[in-house]
């Protein structure tokens, strides 16, 4: 997983998708990635989307965006969301946000959307994103009902996050419920290609290993691998 910052944090990758700089030249780093940043920015979009949130919406050439006007995007004092910015895309695709009437996207602090992320809130319906959290390259959120995802979380590539079910599924004759809500904790890494399914709780710190699929609620400090996934060690520790 790459961590690809574009809020000065250490990075592989800038919004160019090239190496950035460490050390000692971390200063310089940082400063070429808000040159770079400065360069891909939708600068009309941008002051649109940041007036209409009253906070930093900052929009990269590209992304799209199909917001109801009953939807909204919220932002707390001081927050800051980048839209479609950090890695090259893999798959060539923009970054895609859809929110249905009534839907509710919540940021609070830094929060990164990175290239080819795609983030679908349905109608009514409340996606809450904590600070210093990113979604990488193709990462998916499907949210029906209520999810939150909490703090400096590191979402890998081509990840899917799903609080609910479109179709209706009866198990012995008996319905299962279409929406349950999803809680990710803060500090968490899910890796490479892991899904997590409606009604799922990760605690704080957790990992969830590459190719996972998250059928049931992981500890605190744990790591949880396989499909269906199951703990296999705890007292992790990991770090950007």
């Amino acid at each position: 997983m790459s961590e690809a910052g574009v809020d000065g944090r250490p990075s592989e990758a800038g919004a160019d998708g090239r190496p950035s700089e460490a050390g000692a030249g971390g200063g310089i780093g940082r400063a070429r990635r808000m040159i770079l940043i400065v360069a891909h920015v939708a600068v009309i979009r941008t002051l649109y989307r940041s007036l209409r949130c009253r906070g930093w919406c900052i929009v990269a050439r590209g992304t799209k965006l199909k917001i109801s006007r009953t939807a909204r995007i919220e932002l707390t004092p001081g927050s800051r969301l980048y839209l479609g910015f950090g890695l090259a895309s893999f798959t060539g695709s923009p970054c895609y946000i859809r929110l249905d009437p009534g839907a509710r996207l919540s940021v609070e602090g830094t929060v990164q959307l990175l290239r080819a992320t795609r983030i679908y809130v349905a109608g009514d319906a409340r996606l809450d994103i904590g600070d210093g959290t990113y979604l990488n390259d193709s990462a998916t959120v499907v949210c029906t009902g209520q999810t939150r995802i909490g703090r400096r979380c590191a979402i890998s590539l081509n990840t899917a996050i799903l609080d609910g079910n479109i179709h209706e599924l009866k198990i012995n004759g008996r319905s299962r419920p279409r929406v349950q809500d999803i809680a990710v904790g803060d500090d968490v890494w899910i890796g490479l290609g892991a899904t997590l399914l409606p009604g799922v709780k990760v605690g704080d710190r957790a990992v969830i290993g590459a190719g996972s699929v998250v059928t049931s609620d992981v500890p605190s400090q744990a790591v949880a691998a396989g499909n269906p996934a199951r703990v296999i060690a705890h007292d992790v520790e990991w770090a950007l």
